[in-house]
């Protein structure tokens, strides 16, 4: 679990976010996330989605194995939020003509 916490300072400090202005960002308390930072308390799952958005990645990103931690444009924030209220159908069916155009093309 201090991985998690380890990943977050290193994250954090990445970007110059001080623990008051990634708890103004994130809308966590900023109580909470000194406990974080200084005494090991891992983060809630909400809390380290908020925590993740504020600093512009997603949990998966955080999560990954890559390396890559760099944040979302703005056009990729947008995309997501709106793919997010899209219906079942309509995400499947954009999923697989994304993935059609992908196999077509080198990434």
């Amino acid at each position: 679990m201090t991985d998690i916490i380890a990943k977050l300072n290193e994250l954090r400090l990445e970007r110059n976010l001080s623990v008051y202005r990634l708890a103004e960002l994130s809308g966590i308390n900023q109580s909470t996330l000194a406990n974080t930072f200084s005494r090991g308390v891992v983060p809630s799952v909400a809390n380290l989605e908020a925590i993740c958005h504020a600093m512009g990645i997603t949990l998966a990103q955080f999560f990954s194995e890559d390396e890559r931690t760099e944040p979302l444009t703005e056009r990729e924030r947008a995309f997501l939020e709106t793919y997010r209220r899209l219906p079942p159908k309509i995400k499947q069916a954009l999923t697989e003509m994304v993935n059609a155009c992908a196999e077509n093309i080198q990434l």
